[in-house]
């Protein structure tokens, strides 16, 4: 379903239909889908950039815009597997630089996200080595939901997954037209995200299996 036509299904299941309720809607609808996509289960919100590089002699660099979360670098130049470089949480990553020199120039290997913000002072991403040269880059990332066009399509999301939005809303501390219990809908969250996840991994090609008979 396409980002508006979620938003449209919840209003559709709520009495309060005017524009400022959908405009709240929207933003606990974004909050919701946050929360699922944090989980890895909206491989819609993939995003595969191919224009990236990395400059030489420059070690940090900025998150791009309407970016959630990096999880894959890769220099094509380099090869296999040279040029899939390896992601290093902050202290291996710090000690990996302690340990080759903190201004080791070369072709990188390893690469850190440091602060998910995509300000401009360009430290959200660190590779090590520092590239001796211009390489071009290769990057896998998660679009930010909130930054998502109306007409943008988030697939893993069918009209039967609407009351889970809701629930989630709910259990996150909306109050639209009624009050629920938090309990109760959080229980009924956390079940309906199963659901998403299950829908989502189904093979609708395989063949069903049958009730075995002995006919012998």
């Amino acid at each position: 379903m396409k980002k508006s036509e979620v938003v449209d299904r919840v209003v559709e299941l709520l009495s309060d239909k005017s524009g400022e309720m959908r405009n709240l809607i929207r933003s606990w609808v974004d909050i919701v889908l946050a929360d699922i996509a944090s989980r890895g289960l909206l491989d819609s919100l993939k995003f595969e950039e191919t224009a990236g590089m990395f400059t030489a002699h420059r070690g940090s660099y900025g998150m791009a815009v309407n970016t959630d979360q990096y999880f894959g670098f890769f220099i094509p130049s380099l090869g296999y597997p040279q040029g899939v470089l390896q992601k290093l949480n902050d202290n291996d990553f710090m000690r990996r630089r302690l340990e080759d020199g903190i201004d080791t120039e070369g072709p990188p290997q390893f690469y850190n996200i440091f602060g998910n913000s995509s300000g401009a002072d360009g430290n959200s991403i660190r590779v090590h080595p520092i590239p001796d040269k211009t390489y071009s880059t290769i990057s896998w990332r998660y679009k930010d939901v909130t930054a998502l066009n109306e007409s943008d399509d988030i697939r893993e999301i069918k009209l039967k997954h609407i009351p889970t939005l809701i629930y989630g809303a709910y259990s996150m501390g909306a109050k639209f037209d009624s009050i629920l219990d938090a309990a109760d809908s959080t229980m009924k969250y956390e079940k309906g995200v199963g659901r998403i996840m299950m829908d989502n991994n189904t093979d609708i090609c395989r063949p069903q299996q049958v009730i075995y008979r002995d006919l012998g």
